[in-house]
Order: C-alpha cells, then structure tokens, then sequence
C-alpha cells in the first residue's frame, strides 16, 4: 500500500492534470483581490536584474484549491552515499541499472535513495546541462500549452535522455499522452513523477542548509506547485560565502532553495548575486 504523502502527491497532481498544466494557487494574503493562475510554461518571474519577464497566459481562478500543507522535517534524510557506489556494477545504486529502472516507469522497483543518487552521480560527474535542461524545458511547456502533444513528447524526452529522472520531462510526458487519451502512459510517467519527489522531498528541506538537491533550475518550479500549489513571483541566484550556487523560489513569501552549484561554471558574472 502506498504511504500517505504519496497520496497526497498523488491527489495534488491529478488537479493538475485535470484541469491545467500548473496547480491552482492559493488566494494571496490579501483581502478583496482577485486571484490569478499563471499557467505553468513560461511564468512570470522578476530576474537578477529587476526586469519583469512573462509570456505566460492567465486566467483567473474561482476555486483556488488550498496549498500543500508543509511536511514536519522529521522525515527529512541526510545523503551520503560514495559516488564510488553509483559506478559500482554490483551496487543497487549503480547508475545504469537506476537509470534502466526509470526508463522502465518501475516505481514499485526503484527507491527515493537510488533517485537520488542518479542525481549526485549525474551532477558530480557534469554528466547533465542545466542550462540545455532548461531550454528544453522552457520549450516543452510551451508546446504543451500550444496543445502541440507530440513534439511535446519528443522534446520530454530530449530531458529524459540526459536527465532521466527529471520532474519536468516526466510531468510533461503525463500531461502530453494525458491530453492525447493514452491514460496508461499517462498514469504510468504520473507515478514516475510522484516517485521523484518524494524522494526530492525525502533528501532535502529546500532551506539554506538543506536545500532540495535538483538536476536543474525548472525542477524548482516544478517542486514548488507540488508543495505549495503556486507559482513563484520571484527567483533568484545567490551563490554564498562558501561557494554554494544557491536558486531561491518565492511564492506569496514562500522561500525555498536548491543546490545547483554545479550549474555555476556555466554562468556569466550578474547571472547571481554573491552574497
């Protein structure tokens, strides 16, 4: 039987699916204003330099569904496997059988532990570009919210190839074959997705000193409509006195981080702010 959060992932989603590719917001703490839902594909941010981007379309709300309540940290793991066991052939964290069991949508098979050794092995052997991770995101959104399903396909996975346990390209994947009435596919990258971000959430708080350990900067975004049912209205890069590239996401005040230092050397100075 599948524990309670990823039941409640499970139901989180199937809004999602339903009705719009994003989560409808929460209402925003003040009163008598009209809430909006940015749909999830190119959203509205404010970048390091104060300009306000957006070509995302919006619609307005009438049922706000309430936002993900957070998890008490208890459950939170710290992860510190050697990257010796992810190259290691008779290891279960040896990263072509993790990656085959991915590629199989085996959710039954695969641990949040192995998920989130993929994403160590991948990131400390530069195996993955995230800014090519997230180009290719930016474009499956978009595609997606041009109902053009099956280059949305294609392009998801274009993210699986070299990401293969990414959020995005498995929630794009569900929406697409959702959209095109192949519910066993649908269901099937959906489980993968929630398997995931579990194991996202399993391994990191998304504060400061335990930021959420992601392959790249739209698998925030991604992370924060599961948990918190919105969009952030602000993103930004901070990389810290101790080397750490820091995404910080922020939604209605809602701050979370995630570690994509190694998305740093493929950064130009005012890309970040250093702390």
């Amino acid at each position: 039987m599948k524990n309670k959060k990823h039941f409640v992932f499970f139901i989180c989603f199937l809004v999602n699916l339903s009705f719009a590719q994003a989560p409808l917001p929460p209402p925003p703490p003040k009163k008598n204003t009209k809430t909006k839902d940015l749909i999830y594909g190119d959203p509205s941010y404010t970048d390091n330099k104060g300009d306000k981007k957006s070509t995302a379309k919006i619609k307005e709300v009438k049922k706000p569904v309430e936002a993900y309540k957070e998890d008490t940290q208890k459950s939170v793991k710290s992860f510190n496997l050697s990257i010796s066991e992810s190259t290691n052939p008779h290891s279960i964290y040896y990263y072509k059988n993790v990656e085959t069991l991915l590629q199989k949508l085996d959710t039954a098979a695969i641990t949040t532990a192995q998920i989130i050794s993929l994403t160590r092995y991948k990131i400390q052997s530069n195996s993955i570009n995230p800014t090519y991770l997230d180009s290719l995101a930016t474009k499956v959104y978009k595609l997606n919210e041009e109902k053009n399903y099956n280059e949305a396909i294609i392009t998801a996975k274009e993210i699986l190839k070299q990401s293969p346990n990414n959020i995005t390209g498995h929630k794009e994947l569900s929406y697409a074959y959702k959209r095109l009435g192949n519910e066993e596919l649908a269901n099937r990258y959906f489980e993968m997705m929630v398997k995931i971000i579990t194991s996202v959430f399993q391994y990191g708080e998304g504060t400061r000193n335990t930021p959420y350990i992601l392959n790249n900067f739209f698998e925030g975004l991604s992370i924060y409509e599961a948990k918190f049912g919105c969009l952030p209205s602000k993103t930004r890069l901070i990389l810290t006195s101790k080397k750490v590239l820091l995404a910080g996401y922020d939604c209605y005040h809602i701050m979370r981080f995630a570690n994509l230092t190694h998305w740093f050397p493929m950064l130009k100075e005012g890309d970040y702010k250093v702390e």
